[in-house]
Parts: structure tokens; C-alpha cells; sequence
């Protein structure tokens, strides 16, 4: 589907599961941007994302954020997202 669509320029997005480091490529070699979701079963790239920005950091007031917060399926799920320069 990438490869039909002129991205440059463009920030693509997807959920965790659409992470994938050859999409990653692809949308970069494109000349695209991308925003990826990032959870705790992502092993290798969560350690990586918790080193490069710190709980202490996100949790700067100077950040915009945005909080939601849903239940469903016997369980809490509490999505945050703050932005911030890297």
C-alpha cells in the first residue's frame, strides 16, 4: 500500500502492531515521517524508547498532554500522549 501513495512530506501512523522496522524504512526512503505506537510486549523497543525518554521527563508539566482513559473487557487501559521535542 506504501508504495501507491505519495507520502513525502506525510506522517504515517499505526497502532503497535503495525511497527515494523521494514515499514520504518520504507516510509523514510519514501520521504515520509512516521508516528508509532510503542507497548510494554515490545521487548527490545520499549527499553529503548523508556532509556531515550525517561518517565521523569514525560511526566515535565511544560509537555502537551492529552489523557484517555477506556474500560472494557474486565481490564483499565489509560492511553497518554504528550508531545515534546526529541
Amino acid at each position: 500500500l506504501l508504495n501507491m501513495l505519495d507520502i513525502k512530506g506525510k506522517i504515517i501512523t499505526t497502532d503497535a502492531m503495525g511497527y515494523q522496522k521494514d515499514i520504518a524504512e520504507k516510509i523514510q526512503k519514501q520521504g515520509g515521517d512516521y508516528l508509532f505506537a510503542v507497548k510494554g510486549n515490545q521487548g527490545r523497543l520499549n527499553k529503548a524508547f523508556e532509556e531515550k525518554f525517561p518517565l521523569k521527563e514525560l511526566n515535565n508539566p511544560e509537555h502537551d498532554s492529552y489523557a484517555i482513559s477506556e474500560k472494557s473487557h474486565g481490564r483499565e487501559e489509560i492511553r497518554l500522549h504528550i508531545v515534546c521535542d526529541v
